[in-house]
């Protein structure tokens, strides 16, 4: 019986393939799980795999699932559409090089380039269709999409509340506060205090002298 080896391709990643197996009776549902095993894919979502020409153009599509939910078609045009697990692999092999296009998941459009390089006989001690050949880490399924910093203006920090500020509030209560503010005034009041007494006392030495010259001369 014949066994059909392809190279499988990530279309952005060309450099990282796999080579599977198949028997030309076995169908494209039983190549599109081999291909998600392959690659660790959660196979979850809906595929497509579609007939191409040399140029990667996509051709005539086999679906994984032809129908939505409510039943109605995927398709806006009458052109019969192929089921993957009613239509073998020998069906639509037409060229030594076969090539197809596969899809998977449509919301994040993973593409892939498939392609025939290789026609034997199957071994009784195999089980088809299986994985051949790993070249690569497949990439994440899933990419996260980039978070951009919000940067502020110089001036959108003024009405911000200073770190010290932040930092004496947290550290005192509002009772504490008004204490420690009514402490702070009074020790202005009397640093003010103490400045005018020097000022008085600097007065009163000053005339007190005088006399005490002026009671010398007339003494003498």
């Amino acid at each position: 019986m014949a066994v059909y080896r392809f190279r499988v391709s990530f279309e952005d990643y060309e450099e990282i393939y796999r080579e599977i197996e198949i028997k030309s009776i076995q169908n494209f549902e039983d190549f599109h799980n081999v291909i998600m095993k392959s690659i660790g894919f959660d196979n979850i979502h809906d595929a497509s795999f579609y007939i191409s020409d040399n140029y990667w153009h996509k051709g005539d599509e086999i679906k994984l699932k032809p129908f939505n939910n409510d039943g109605s078609s995927n398709h806006k045009t009458d052109v019969a559409v192929r089921q993957m697990n009613k239509c073998k692999m020998a069906s639509l092999i037409e060229d030594p090089h076969q090539k197809f296009v596969y899809t998977y998941d449509p919301k994040t459009a993973w593409t892939f380039l498939v392609e025939l390089i290789k026609i034997q006989l199957d071994d009784a001690k195999i089980e088809y269709p299986i994985c051949v050949k790993t070249i690569g880490d497949a990439p994440k399924q899933y990419k996260k999409s980039n978070i951009v910093p919000v940067v502020l203006e110089d001036e959108e920090f003024d009405d911000e509340p200073h770190a010290d500020d932040e930092a004496y509030t947290n550290a005192h209560s509002d009772d504490e506060i008004a204490v420690l503010e009514g402490e702070e005034g009074e020790e202005e009041t009397a640093d003010a205090s103490e400045e005018e007494t020097s000022g008085e006392d600097d007065e009163f030495g000053s005339s007190d002298l005088e006399d005490l010259a002026g009671h010398g001369a007339d003494e003498d």
